[in-house]
């Protein structure tokens, strides 16, 4: 299979398992291996003896164990075309992911697990991975788990606002749409702000700016239409909230796919807010695609 595997965090949760479904189904889909990945990370001290009684290491062990026994059986279920292995970790889960990031293809968590109670809520795992990671990052919510999914019928849909970042989520939403057989829906707000929000500013009209907007995004999308000239392109232009029009295209959507900051981002250090939003609000799964500059990284070390 490919060169990088696929990863999959899991935590014995619900929520967690769906996630290794739609890893499954995506691995097989890039000719990719499976990783699934637990981590349980066991605090230094417990006792006034500095150290965990056996017992205790010995149970979160076997926990550990359980919980990838299940994860491999899920992921086993109904496939023989993806090579599974699963790998334990006593590392804390973000650094556990972030660090198999740097070799990985792709990294895929659930929304929340077995410390979340709010459906809509990006945890601190969640959170850190999508901003730090070194390969693209998807987040699973609202999806059935149903592998008879017709990919052709549900679109990908991907954020275009002509920064670097977005460049990248590009790049990948139309190698998505093309191995899907699937259509793309690429969405360009012509504004971040609220422009319904104070006065009028003369110049900023969006009728006499519709048009400059549309020829900007069919300039950023020439590129990849002429390399996958079989992907459908239906291109959207806004005036502003990007946030609520890449919501609004999700309804139906089977993936989208958004640049970890956009306009106004800075690079590297943190998830942009349109990314956020999405995040914690999408009701389909989410990826998360990094700079260019952490992909390129990811990709000599495979060369390498």
């Amino acid at each position: 299979m490919g060169s990088l595997p696929t990863v999959v965090g899991v935590d014995g949760s619900a929520a967690a398992l769906d996630a290794v479904r739609w890893a499954v189904l995506d691995a097989r889909l890039h000719l990719s291996d499976l990783l699934v990945v637990s981590a349980m990370s066991l605090p230094e001290v417990l006792t006034g003896l500095g150290v965990l009684p056996d017992a205790v290491v010995h149970q979160a062990r076997s926990e550990t164990d359980r919980i990838l026994d299940e994860a491999r059986a899920t992921a086993s279920r109904g496939t023989t075309a993806v090579t599974i292995d699963t790998v334990s970790s006593e590392q804390s889960p973000v650094s556990t992911l972030l660090e198999l990031s740097a070799t990985a293809r792709m990294v895929v968590i659930a929304t929340r697990g077995l410390g979340g109670t709010e459906q809509r809520s990006l945890g601190s795992i969640g959170f850190a991975v999508t901003t730090h990671a070194r390969c693209p990052v998807t987040v699973v919510r609202g999806w059935s788990g149903d592998s008879s999914v017709d990919h052709v019928i549900h679109p990908v849909v991907v954020g275009v606002d002509g920064t670097k970042a977005s460049a990248a989520a590009v790049t990948s939403a139309f190698e998505e749409a093309d191995v899907r057989s699937a259509s793309l829906t690429a969405v360009h707000a012509w504004s971040d702000a609220d422009l319904s929000i104070g006065f009028p500013i003369r110049g900023l009209e969006w009728p006499d700016n519709r048009r400059a907007a549309a020829d900007h995004l069919a300039r950023l999308l020439e590129p990849h239409t002429q390399r996958h000239p079989t992907v459908s392109v239906r291109p959207v232009v806004v005036k502003d909230k990007p946030v609520q029009a890449l919501l609004d295209h999700a309804q139906g959507a089977q993936l989208v796919m958004i640049g970890s900051h956009g306009r106004g981002g800075y690079a590297e250090m943190m998830l942009g807010s349109t990314s956020r939003s999405v995040l914690t609000r999408a009701h389909c799964p989410v990826t998360v695609v990094p700079s260019p500059g952490r992909i390129a990284a990811v990709t000599n070390r495979a060369i390498t």
